[in-house]
């Protein structure tokens, strides 16, 4: 196990196996030289290496752990671990960034992760993603206090049952996009400590959690987020959701937010500040049970899509609305209310922004008075 003592941006000590090294780590003659001490005197084998993320530090890791890989999207190197090394990952020396670092890990059913020492960590960017075999991660020891950056942190870990993040720090958090995308075996998820009060991009965050019966999001200071795009699109079993304490004020995209949330029988909204909103497409598409929606405190003057709006809410009656509603800068409204069957008057010849008015004009909407 290595602990690190002092670190700045032009000086590291560390531990390792007993001995200290100190070095200014922006040296290519001191790297050079603290590498060599080090591998005369561990039985493993150590390297450099200069992160791409983080705060884009010189990282000495273990050869037999990690190694060197590119995405090949973005053409950027980063450390990854060897799934195949049977090893309990232990940092490495001066890392700020765990990019993709156990991404694609496909054959890892475990992971100890009881050493690994995130504290110094400020991007966690797909750490877990693609890790389809593990069922539980104990992510208790983690630090994550400096961690800015967790979009896709476990997308797609398609195996995990549950997840305790109830330890975690959010309060430096910028991004959490895509965070939980397709982990759809989890039905139960602790983020009800979560400090999203630097958040700004909430998009994709839940997407496909389709086994969550419950997810309380009452306590999120969404205050400074911008984009709410397919948050609980394919969250299927959620039979409630408290969003009474989400300011929306800054939101521009609300697209598809709760597009598929088919056990939804009821959905709160009339607190919702939609000013700023452009894109309201398939907002609610498949929302299979809902049969009331108050929207008497919506503004969608800015609004330029509503396709797909409503469609299939085969359930739904009423569509509350005010003299806040506006489809003039509209430009896209294809099928807003497809197979909407219960809606007065409904016609199946009759979907797009022609009916977005109120039943006094012979559209599909109540005007609350």
């Amino acid at each position: 196990m290595n602990t690190m003592n002092i670190m700045n941006l032009f000086n590291l000590t560390f531990k390792l196996e007993g001995r200290e090294y100190s070095l200014n780590v922006d040296s290519e003659e001191e790297r050079r030289r603290v590498l060599a001490e080090v591998n005369a005197n561990s039985l493993d084998k150590y390297n450099w290496f200069k992160e791409n993320t983080g705060e884009k530090h010189w990282v000495l890791y273990n050869t037999e752990m990690y190694e060197i890989t590119k995405n090949e999207n973005c053409k950027r190197l980063y450390l990854h671990y060897k799934e195949d090394s049977n090893l309990a990952p232990v940092t490495p020396i001066n890392m700020t960034s765990c990019y993709f670092m156990f991404a694609g890990c496909s054959k890892l059913i475990q992971l100890d992760l009881s050493d690994f020492d995130t504290r110094n960590v400020i991007d966690m960017r797909c750490m877990f993603e693609d890790c389809l075999r593990l069922t539980k991660l104990d992510l208790s020891s983690f630090k994550t206090s400096k961690v800015t950056i967790m979009i896709s942190m476990f997308n797609s870990c398609v195996s995990l049952t549950q997840l305790d993040l109830s330890s975690f720090d959010t309060s430096s958090v910028i991004s959490m996009s895509g965070m939980f995308y397709n982990c759809f075996s989890l039905a139960a998820l602790n983020i009800s400590n979560f400090n999203t009060s630097s958040v700004t991009e909430m998009d994709c965050m839940f997407t496909g959690c389709s086994n969550l019966v419950q997810l309380d999001v009452s306590k999120f200071d969404t205050s400074k987020v911008v984009t709410m795009f397919c948050m609980f699109s394919g969250c299927y079993k959620l039979i409630q959701l408290n969003l009474s304490n989400f300011d929306t004020k800054r939101v521009t995209n609300m697209a598809s937010l709760f597009n598929n949330c088919q056990a939804l029988a009821k959905l709160d909204i009339s607190s919702f500040d939609t000013s700023q909103v452009t894109e309201m497409g398939a907002m609610f598409t498949y929302c299979s049970k809902l049969t009331q929606l108050d929207f008497t405190l919506f503004d969608t003057r800015n609004v330029t899509d509503t396709r797909w709006m409503f469609e299939h809410c085969e359930k739904l009656t009423t569509i509350y609305i005010s003299n806040k509603w506006s489809m003039d800068r509209v430009t896209n409204a294809m099928d807003m209310f497809k197979e909407c069957y219960s809606l007065p008057g409904f016609s199946p010849e009759k979907t797009g922004i022609e009916m977005a008015k109120p039943t006094e004009q012979e559209g599909y909407l109540t005007l609350k008075k």
